[in-house]
């Protein structure tokens, strides 16, 4: 599997170090058993000297120093493995078609990384390492010290060992789908959870609160009686197993007491070995029932992680030499599934340093123009060239270094308004507090108790809409691309700081290829061009005042915004 193989060969070393002190401490922890054999025979027949007591004493001080050190990298490769798995859902953000993305739920898809880390992890350390480290050698030294002592025992444990894995199989279907419907649940309660989190005011005020916590309580109820249920067939199986050693061992102080050929040292030995040969058997078939469960949920996330990528990212011709004009020829779009026609033989040129606006009502194909352009969406007809090359072939990370898209959603992050606005650039103090006054933060800045190093909340919850827009424009002034896209990112501000903020990015962007979908008409006024979209189509296009002058599709609109 390409996942694990990824994470494990990252972790390759301390993996390495974690199974040799494994191997170690077990084939030890059984050798003083069997040592303790000749301490107390030697003292049944009055021989025990002191060098045998000294070498036990050793060997215990040597368990306890490994023990101790066993922690360092289990602890190391358990939180890493983790952590790593985890790593993989970013990865894959990275690299995900658009497509793709727009049918993820957040809380379901949080879910699924969080079981998929933890399952993934459960595979490795507790059924794979645990098996290879513990299990097996545990297994393999108790059957030759056992059969060292005394032979005819062997076969019989064997035989038990049986009757051990026909238990475990009648248990495994059952709880296969009580895992199954825990994982459901869970995805479906911590969709509903983070739902409630995130839309509050929504939820508050047409009191929807009742009936998500009533579904919640619905889905709690499941998951705690079915880990109940998983939690009750799990110890049926380790009673069932403490019962089959305890009857072994009363059968064979029977047997030593009847037959008088065993010494108290081999018969102390053989019960203790007889509960350690048996012991990884039952571990193992329980471990292994989990490595069944726990690859429901690894699955679950595998399906995530292999989700269709956006081949173009990563692969496609790199320009050498950009020039910020923007060609679409005869363009048709619809989603796939989709009979609707979003965007209908459409043909557009945008020239060097021209400043480009897009207007229209609600649904006519603006924002599908500048996703089409930035390469999220595929499957077009027609052709679309930037710089003179067809977009189809270019290599789209490449191409991101010379296009800034900044949305109507403005994308505010967990961090502090430095980091907002600069991201891990250097720049001082001074310069991002002489942008802000160009955006028209400047009073909101004076009033933060830690300056540039405020911590805004995750999305920028301590800031209204028109703050958080203006933030991320902010980040335009440090950003050296030659084509800016504005999709609505002024639509939360007033008009008096829409108008001020616009008039600063048109100066900082007069060398620069600008396209801006309009949410108020009048901050268009200066543009080159203007394009009237409706249901896909250029209804008209020229700059304000001819539009205007026309008195058509565009005239209308304008006086409809007033």
């Amino acid at each position: 599997m390409k996942l694990f193989k990824q994470v494990l060969e990252k972790n390759k070393k301390i993996l390495i170090l974690y199974l040799s002190i494994g191997i170690l401490l077990t084939f030890l922890e059984l050798y003083q058993v069997t040592y303790y054999q000749k301490i107390l025979d030697a003292f049944q027949y009055q021989t025990l000297t002191i060098k045998p007591i000294i070498i036990y004493g050793i060997l215990l001080l040597i368990l306890t120093i490994l023990g101790y050190i066993d922690n360092y990298p289990e602890q190391k490769l358990k939180h890493g493995l983790y952590l790593d798995f985890k790593l993989q859902s970013l990865r894959k953000m990275k690299t995900i078609d658009y497509l793709e993305y727009q049918k993820l739920g957040t809380g379901n898809l949080i879910q699924k990384i969080e079981e998929g880390a933890t399952s993934s992890t459960n595979i490795i350390m507790n059924f794979y390492l645990n098996v290879f480290r513990k299990l097996l050698p545990t297994s393999l030294f108790s059957l030759i010290f056992i059969y060292q002592v005394k032979k005819e025992l062997t076969l019989f444990i064997l035989v038990g060992y049986l009757f051990v894995i026909l238990i475990t199989n009648l248990i495994l279907k059952r709880l296969y789908n009580l895992k199954e419907d825990i994982l459901v649940n869970s995805e479906y309660l911590n969709k509903h959870l983070v739902r409630g989190f995130m839309e509050l005011v929504v939820f508050r005020t047409n009191k929807k609160y009742d009936m998500e916590i009533e579904i919640t309580e619905s889905g709690i109820k499941n998951i705690v009686n079915n880990k109940v249920k998983i939690k009750l067939v799990h110890e049926l199986f380790f009673t069932l197993f403490e019962l089959l050693v305890s009857i072994l061992q009363v059968l064979i102080l029977s047997f030593s007491v009847l037959k008088s050929n065993l010494s108290v040292g081999a018969v102390v030995t053989i019960i203790a070995l007889i509960g350690k040969s048996y012991q990884p058997i039952a571990i193992f078939n329980v471990e292994y029932v989990d490595y069944k469960l726990n690859k429901i949920a690894v699955k679950r996330y595998l399906d995530f992680l292999n989700l269709k990528d956006d081949s173009n990212l990563t692969t496609g011709k790199k320009l050498k030499k950009f020039t910020p004009t923007i060609t679409l020829k005869n363009i048709t779009y619809k989603y796939p599934d989709s009979k609707k026609i979003l965007i209908n033989n459409l043909n557009l040129t945008i020239k060097k340093y021209e400043k480009l606006a897009i207007v229209g009502e609600t649904g006519s194909g603006k924002s599908t123009i500048i996703k089409l352009i930035i390469g999220l969406l595929k499957d077009y007809q027609g052709e679309i060239l930037i710089s003179n090359e067809n977009l189809s072939n270019l290599n789209l990370n490449d191409l991101y270094n010379n296009i800034t898209y900044i949305s109507q959603e403005s994308p505010i992050f967990d961090g502090t308004l430095r980091e907002n606005i600069v991201f891990d650039k250097k720049i001082s103090d001074q310069e991002i507090i002489k942008v802000l006054k160009l955006v028209s933060l400047e009073k909101f800045y004076q009033h933060l108790e830690n300056g540039l190093d405020t911590e805004l909340g995750e999305k920028g919850i301590k800031m209204s809409g028109g703050e958080r827009q203006r933030v991320a424009l902010a980040r335009l002034f440090f950003e050296e691309s030659s084509i800016v896209i504005l999709d609505e990112a002024t639509s939360a501000m007033d008009n008096i700081t829409e108008k001020n903020v616009m008039t600063n990015i048109m100066k900082n962007a007069k060398d620069k290829t600008l396209i801006i979908i309009a949410h108020r008409l009048e901050t268009i006024k200066n543009v080159d061009k203007i394009l009237v979209l409706s249901n896909g189509e250029i209804k008209e296009e020229g700059t304000y005042q001819e539009l205007l002058n026309k008195k058509n599709y565009f005239y209308n609109l304008v006086n409809s915004k007033k």
